[in-house]
């Protein structure tokens, strides 16, 4: 992730020698709030591009998966706009290097109760509200640490709603008390509730945890899974803002959209129409960004999601389908 240097103020200072309309003079005495905006305007539409920018990339705490659980809410994980993929670490695996695989990240991914025998291969993100949870499994039953050395133990599932209605996570592993734990209603995200010797910890509805494909086994491997993602677009709320998480080599390509975006705001009719041009010449800049980022060879492959001819009929000669018709 990139470390800037330049301010907002510095940009708005560079753009005004080269012509473009001064943000800060309009009329209307909201100059300062238009200058933000502009560049609010600018940051978004550069990080909406979808091009998976280096300076833009971050790395989710690790999610590691749990007995017949497909869905893990998350804490304070607000800057998710899209996933990459995610490293998967067979973590408990006592090889050395432990076997660790890249792999898909998805959209959306579709709710299931069917292991299918096979390790995780995708993942999407959703709100923690939109996940599902268990329940409280009851009284005396252990949540058993996922990482160690010894086998992987059959787990309940490690989220649950309490009877306020406040979702919670499993952080500290243990047995469980005699009741089911609750917590005021609407308690704030990182509250914590002590349950015999567990520990639940609410998430906020509107926080973003993860979905993984296909179902977990019931007693593991449990993979480590490492999301790789792109942040959403920074909010400035002071033209003392540095505009990070872009890096100072690349400031030119902000400064040209900044720019572009003054021409749109400005109330001269004669700079409006100036705005196409601009534009067009800061596209130019995101064009020649995507051909130095493509100089650098991507591993990845072509691979069908199924077959692409029908596969072999086992103790069958000859079959009679479409592909052997006679």
């Amino acid at each position: 992730m990139g470390s800037s240097t330049v301010s907002l103020q510095s940009v708005v200072d560079n753009v005004v020698t080269q012509g473009a309309p001064n943000p800060l003079t309009h009329p209307s005495g909201y100059g300062t709030k238009l200058a933000i905006d502009i560049g609010n305007d600018t940051m978004s539409a550069l990080i909406d591009e979808r091009f998976n920018w280096k300076w833009n990339r971050k790395l989710a705490p690790p999610i590691f998966t749990n007995s017949w659980q497909q869905d893990y809410p998350c804490v304070g994980n607000t800057d998710i706009a899209w996933l990459e993929n995610f490293d998967r670490i067979d973590i408990n695996n006592t090889s050395f290097p432990k076997p660790l695989e890249m792999c898909t990240a998805r959209k959306d991914l579709p709710a299931t109760s069917y292991n299918r025998n096979g390790p995780v291969n995708q993942i999407c993100w959703l709100y923690n509200s939109e996940m599902y949870y268990g329940r409280w499994p009851g009284a005396s039953r252990t949540f058993y640490p996922l990482v160690g050395s010894n086998p992987t133990q059959q787990n309940p599932i490690m989220s649950m709603k309490d009877a306020n209605g406040n979702l919670l996570i499993v952080t500290g592993f243990g047995t469980t008390g005699a009741v089911a734990p609750v917590l005021a209603a609407s308690s704030p995200e990182g509250s914590t509730v002590v349950d015999g010797t567990v520990t639940w910890t609410v998430v906020a509805p509107t926080s973003k945890g993860f979905r993984v494909y296909p179902l977990p086994g019931a007693t593991g491997p449990v993979w480590m899974c490492v999301p790789r993602y792109q942040m959403i677009a920074k909010t400035f709320t002071k033209l003392q803002d540095m505009i990070d998480p872009i890096p100072d080599d690349q400031a030119r390509h902000f400064r040209k959209g900044y720019r572009a975006f003054c021409f749109d705001a400005s109330n001269n009719p004669n700079d409006r129409a100036k705005f196409q041009d601009a534009y067009s010449e800061w596209e130019k800049t995101l064009l020649s960004i995507r051909t130095v980022a493509d100089k650098e060879q991507n591993s990845y492959a072509l691979i069908p999601a199924t077959f692409p001819v029908d596969p072999i009929y086992p103790g069958q000669r000859n079959p009679q389908d479409p592909s052997q018709p006679y």
